[in-house]
This record gives C-alpha cells, sequence and structure tokens, in this order.
C-alpha cells in the first residue's frame, strides 16, 4: 500500500528538506520515523525541496507500507518541528512531484514600502514566462519557463504577504522574485526594470534570493487526490507552532527593550 502525506515543518534547524549525510534534513528525520515504525523500504518521495531554513505548510510526501499509518502514528516517532496532519490512500505508482501546482507564500516587513508599485509588478508575473534571471541556475541552459496561474500582494498589519500559485517553479525562483519586488518597493528599481526581467533573451541580470527564512512552501495541489485532515494530529500542529510562536515572541520582546 502507497500513502500520501501532508506535513509542516520549521526549517531553521534543517539543512533543506532533501537527504543529505551527516547534516538534519527534513528527509533524513522521515525515514528515520518510519524504521522506528518498522517500514524498511518505504520508496519515500516528497513534492519538491525546500532549501535550508525554509519553511512548509502543505509539503506532501508518499511511502509504501505493510500497515495503515495515521498522520498521529507518524507524529509519534518525528521530531516536534514536523508535523503530519493529513493523509490519503493513493496508486502503488504515485509520485508527489507530479503535482498540479504548487503553492509559496513569502512574508516581510511592509514599512517603507511602495506597496502600490509592487503590486503592478505582481501584475505581470500571470502567465507562462522565462524565469531564467530569477533562478540559482542562471545561464546553465536549463529550461525556466514555468506558469504562473496567480500571484498577489496583501497587507496585513506590518507585514507584507506575497502569494504565488504555478505549474512548477524554478531553484530560488519565489525568493529571486521577492527580491525584485523589494528593489521596487524601496524605489531602487522600476516597474519596467522587473518587465524587462521577464525577457532573459533580451536582458540578463542575475538576481540573488530573499532570506529562506520569510518562504513556505504553503500548499500542493492534485486533480485527483482528497487528503482527510487527522484533526487530533492538525491539533498537534497548531500546539507545536504556538510554542514557537511564544519562545521567538518573548525573545524579540526582551531584545527590542535595548534596541
Amino acid at each position: 500500500m502507497r500513502y500520501a502525506f501532508k506535513i509542516a515543518y520549521f526549517g531553521r534547524d534543517f539543512h533543506g528538506s532533501q537527504y543529505q549525510p551527516n547534516v538534519r534534513t527534513v528527509e533524513g528525520e522521515v525515514l528515520k520515523a518510519l524504521k522506528k515504525l518498522g517500514i524498511e523500504k518505504p520508496n519515500l518521495k516528497f513534492a519538491g525541496r525546500t532549501d535550508a531554513g525554509v519553511h512548509a505548510f502543505g509539503q506532501v510526501i508518499a511511502f509504501n507500507s505493510d500497515e495503515k499509518i495515521f498522520p498521529r502514528i507518524l507524529n509519534s516517532e518525528l521530531p516536534r518541528d514536523i508535523t503530519a496532519w493529513a493523509w490519503a490512500k493513493v496508486s502503488d505508482d504515485f509520485d508527489p512531484r507530479r503535482a498540479k501546482s504548487r503553492v509559496y507564500m513569502y512574508v516581510t516587513f511592509c514599512e517603507g514600502l511602495d506597496v502600490s508599485s509592487m503590486r503592478k509588478a505582481v501584475k505581470l508575473l500571470k502567465g507562462t514566462h522565462d524565469f531564467a534571471n530569477f533562478t540559482k541556475k542562471f545561464g546553465e541552459g536549463e529550461s525556466c519557463v514555468r506558469t504562473i496561474y496567480r500571484a498577489d500582494i496583501r497587507i496585513e498589519r506590518e507585514f507584507l504577504i506575497f502569494e504565488i500559485e504555478a505549474n512548477a517553479f524554478t531553484w530560488n525562483m519565489v525568493r529571486c522574485i521577492v527580491s525584485a519586488l523589494v528593489e521596487i518597493g524601496k524605489r531602487h528599481r522600476s516597474v519596467e526594470w522587473f518587465e524587462e526581467l521577464l525577457h532573459p533573451e533580451r536582458h540578463k541580470e542575475r538576481i540573488e534570493p530573499a532570506p529562506p527564512y520569510g518562504l513556505v512552501l504553503k500548499d500542493v495541489k492534485y486533480d485527483d487526490i482528497e487528503f482527510e485532515v487527522d484533526e487530533y494530529a492538525l491539533k498537534t500542529l497548531h500546539s507545536r507552532f504556538r510554542e514557537i510562536v511564544d519562545y521567538h515572541g518573548v525573545v524579540y520582546k526582551l531584545f527590542s527593550m535595548f534596541i
């Protein structure tokens, strides 16, 4: 039997999601948990790779198991910064990488930014473009053509939230887009410059990615899979999230008293 799970994780203490020997990764911790549950050959797959420091709420994994595994069972063996919260039984050949779309969200402070100009730039993203200027593999010859289904910016209190959905993303693509948008927001660059970046055949310019800690893989969508939410596991996720928010909130308050 093969199962798909939605997992959330806090990326701060991981060297990315993909397995690497001798360093802590999300895949490595999931493999350890599955082994503790007696699953020696899980054929574990992830919907996509996230870099060091990047978070996820709706990352999708799939693995084989002779026994039925629920999110709360997997959570009993996972560390506290990884939580499974929904699941589905899938076909034996299911590969989570073959998704209909992926949704990313990036959060940063909005103070001092020209949000109106940033929104004009974001409107240019919808459709199919070559994102060679927005990838870490800049100039390596690999196709960077992707289709953006939607992209928008919203403001919540002191935060700017950028959300984007596409059929797929190149390496560092969202973080590079955010860097360019922030340059426009700071009035260092124009909307016309951003439009030129979407045409690498006539304008080549390497964009450095924004910091990873503001990025979260929000969701991965499929046409034919309906995930069942485990309410107990979701409560566990909420509790673990609250612990992290309380910790960092107190630390922020402590140091803000001296700055």
